[in-house]
Formats: structure tokens, sequence, C-alpha cells
């Protein structure tokens, strides 16, 4: 892919956010957000006591992957890869961590 074909795709997401500030769209950005953190939190903890639990394990992955996507990005100006980073590191006290 070059510059100019990352560039048409990547200036309608950044159109997006800025449609969505001010607006009621903010506070369900927020909260989906916000969802998604004490999601992966709960599931964290419920895999060190249920480490066998496969769905809660795979859900956990998709929470991971939605945090360091680009729709993430367009939903907030946070970095989500340091979300998650500071996620694991929050919880990083609790035995099993990964």
């Amino acid at each position: 892919m070059n510059r100019s074909e990352i560039c048409s795709w990547v200036e309608p997401v950044y159109e997006k956010r800025s449609a969505m500030l001010g607006s009621g769209w903010r506070a369900l950005a927020d909260a989906i957000i916000l969802q998604a953190a004490d999601d992966y939190r709960r599931l964290t903890r419920r895999l060190i006591k249920h480490p066998d639990e496969l769905e809660k394990a795979s859900e956990k992955r998709r929470i991971e992957r939605f945090l360091c996507s680009t729709w993430f990005g367009v939903l907030c100006e946070l970095d989500g890869h340091r979300l998650l980073r500071d996620l694991k590191s929050d919880l990083g006290g609790m035995e099993g961590v990964q």
C-alpha cells in the first residue's frame, strides 16, 4: 500500500472522530472504552481462577485486538497499546497475568 492509499483511508477516520466531538457520540465512545477496560479487568481476574474457560480467553483477546485497532483510534485519542500495557501492569500483581 503506498502513501496516498494510506492517507486516503486514514483521513475519513479522523473526520469521523472530529464529527463526534461535542455530541452524544462522545459520551457513547467514552462508555465503550470504559466498558472494554472494565471487561478486560474482570476477564483477567476470572481467567486466573478458571484458566480453562476458552470462551473467556477468546473474549479477552477480542478486547486486546479492539484496544490496538484503528476503530479504537477513531473513538478516542488515547494510545490503545499503552492503555493495554497499563491494564496489564495494574493487574500484574495478580498471579498468572500475562
